[in-house]
């Protein structure tokens, strides 16, 4: 059996000189210290990771899941973690690549030079199982975004042409322009989405990438392709490769320099497959002709349905010891001069602004072709629109009408806010890219949240105009430009304000159906203490002191109730009384009664009586604002809090 084969008979297409002008700028950003000690090693450039554990604590007390696993991983070579189920694959890559911390004594270096959690980020790729990305974007668009959200520093021309690079090492040029797929739209196969997710990996120019079940999903002859696409990037520029991987064919196998195979958290197995077909071998335990070397390692280890071969892993663990010592010694600390330690360098002002530019192009493209973002949104408030127009059409001035001005009102504000929760498919979509995208340094949770509000304004603000320009003169409202545009502003703050309030409940609970529950609960809460189903003074103390004056429908129902009733005059339509007085609705005040006669009631009379009459409309906008901007800063709260 050979070591691997495929490494000295790779076919890769050479870069174009554009392109290895690019990789050379992006290894001199990331430079650092060479080590001419290890000759085993690729290029001289290792990464180490020494004397990695992890534990968690249960009923039973502590159990151990990764145990003092140490491993040395060459530049251009390729690492695969394996082991049976619960091994601790996966935990293990998580402390390789800082999402988890290690116990004492565990550390990482990157040719000497001590890592941390940030300087992990912006050297390294985590490749995650799942495949997160926006449907609607193209294979192309999806990894051009992501290569200019890296700090490169490239041009447009440059991040083209690694774009084209990538595609075409990944064999992604037939589907480069197809749409990656959304519920309502189908898109590129699963294999085709994995490489994408690859790619978006490698567009970055990492030093190591690290790779979570890259296979997953994937028939042999795709798994193959996928890891022999990566093998030609990672030796061409000098990527460490570290794959968990669960059940590879033998070809597969092949393309990694280095086989780890855990068992209960220890490395039960270290090396080449012709390592492991002499230690097999060495143990009594050989491989079998035509059979797979990963799972016959894995047979010797599965303990979980034969207690017996426990006595395999002590055999496995007791070999694997004596291996180590024959191995050449790791990098000592003391090694490389302190004034060469790798440093990340703060990213430019420039480079922020960039970013949040790159993140509102994006989601503008995102909202503009997403239905489930703002498209059937608009669908519903011009449905509710021509709802309201259609059932309360032209209410004229009859006292027995204000109520129902009052109902218009509220529905404009309680209902269209309530549809809210259709907008958190697109975000929970959204906020699952910018985890990953987070994770691997790209940019941080300000640049999101940020992009996030100006992007959402303007598609906001049109739901709010469809809707209002349908039905606003339909129903007879208050006339006049100055009222149209003051309904409009706040209906839109309103909106504003239960779309943040939307997404803040779905970065605390990004599960769909929890979230749509708790907004449904938020929106009925404020719906019953904002004034309408009952008056605001016949509200029990507890709720009218807090719940009644931090609910944003408060301020906008009001406001627009006084907006549409000032300044007009109704009619009482009803049969005078014996002494000549009327039965109006709302009680007339003196000053009406003097101006207008008996039998009408004005609108400020209403708004007395209601209690609205001490309303400041420019303070009551500048409240809505602040409640924006105070549930925004909890989004972005909520977002930086999840991570830690």
């Amino acid at each position: 059996m050979s070591e691997n084969p495929t490494a000295s008979s790779s076919t890769s297409t050479p870069p174009t000189p554009e392109v290895m002008t690019a990789t050379l700028e992006m290894q001199a950003l990331h430079s650092d210290v060479s080590d001419p000690q290890i000759a085993h090693v690729k290029g001289g450039s290792v990464a180490t990771f020494s004397h990695l554990s992890y534990e968690v604590k249960g009923k039973d007390g502590a159990q151990r899941l990764v145990d003092d696993v140490s491993v040395k991983v060459g530049q251009g070579e390729m690492l695969a973690i394996m082991g049976p189920s619960g091994a601790g694959k996966s935990t293990l890559l998580d402390l390789m690549a800082f999402r988890k911390r290690a116990m004492d004594g565990g550390e990482v270096r990157l040719n000497g030079n001590l890592l941390s959690n940030s300087t992990m980020s912006h050297v390294s790729s985590y490749v995650e199982q799942d495949d997160e990305h926006l449907g609607v974007l193209t294979v192309r668009e999806t990894i051009s975004y992501a290569s200019r959200l890296s700090a490169s520093g490239f041009s447009r021309s440059q991040t083209r042409q690694r774009v084209d690079e990538i595609i075409q090492a990944l064999g992604l040029q037939s589907c480069a322009n197809q749409k990656i797929g959304t519920p309502i739209q189908r898109g590129i196969s699963g294999g085709q989405k994995r490489r994408v997710t690859v790619g978006t990996g490698l567009v970055t120019y990492p030093r190591i990438l690290f790779l979570d079940e890259p296979t997953s999903g994937l028939d042999s002859s795709s798994a193959r392709e996928v890891m022999a696409s990566i093998r030609r990037i990672a030796e061409a520029e000098g990527i460490t490769v570290i794959a968990t991987i669960h059940a590879p064919s033998i070809e597969t196998l092949e393309l990694f320099d280095q086989l780890m195979v855990l068992a209960k958290g220890k490395v039960a197995f270290l090396g080449s497959l012709v390592e492991a077909e002499v230690r097999c071998r060495d143990l009594g335990r050989p491989i079998p002709n035509y059979h797979n070397p990963g799972d016959h390692l894995l047979d010797l280890v599965a303990v979980d349905f034969d207690d017996s071969k426990k006595e395999n892993i002590a055999a496995l663990y007791s070999a694997q010891t004596a291996a180590n010592w024959n191995r050449p010694p790791s990098i000592e600390h003391g090694e490389f001069d302190e004034s060469e330690k790798y440093q990340v360098k703060r990213a430019s002002v420039g480079h922020h602004f960039r970013v949040v530019g790159t993140l509102c192009e994006r989601n503008v493209v995102n909202y503009s072709r997403n239905l489930l973002a703002y498209g059937v949104r608009m669908g519903m408030y011009a449905g509710m629109g021509l709802l309201l127009a259609t059932i309360w059409i032209r209410l004229g001035h009859s006292d027995g009408k204000i109520n129902d001005r009052l109902s218009v009102h509220f529905f404009s504000v309680a209902f269209l806010a309530f549809m809210s929760v259709a907008g958190i498919p697109a975000f929970l979509e959204e906020r699952s890219v910018f985890l990953r995208e987070r994770n691997n340094g790209l940019y941080g949770a300000f640049p999101f949240v940020l992009a996030n509000t100006i992007v959402t304004l303007p598609f906001l603000f049109m739901c709010a105009v469809l809707f209002s320009v349908i039905c606003y003169w339909a129903i007879g409202l208050h006339p006049g430009a100055t009222h149209f545009f003051r309904f409009l502003a706040f209906l839109f703050l309103a909106l504003f304000a239960a779309e943040t309030q939307a997404v803040l409940i779905s970065a605390i609970v990004p599960i769909f159906i929890a979230a749509l529950a708790l907004c449904a609960f938020m929106n009925g809460f404020w719906m019953c203490t904002q004034g309408y189903f009952i008056r605001a003074r016949s509200l029990p103390r507890f709720w009218y002191y807090w719940a009644h004056w931090m609910n944003y429908q408060t301020y906008a129902f009001e406001t627009l109730t006084k907006n549409d009733l000032v300044g007009e005059v109704f009619f009482c339509d009803t049969a005078k009384l014996p002494d000549g007085t009327c039965s109006c609705v709302y009680p007339p005040s003196a000053e009406t009664v003097a101006k207008y006669g008996q039998c009408m009631v004005s609108g400020q009379d209403v708004i007395d009586y209601l209690e609205f009459g001490g309303i400041n409309v420019p303070v009551y906008a500048a409240i809505l604002v602040g409640i924006i901007v105070v549930l925004r800063v909890m989004l972005y709260l909520a977002l930086v809090i999840k991570r830690k």
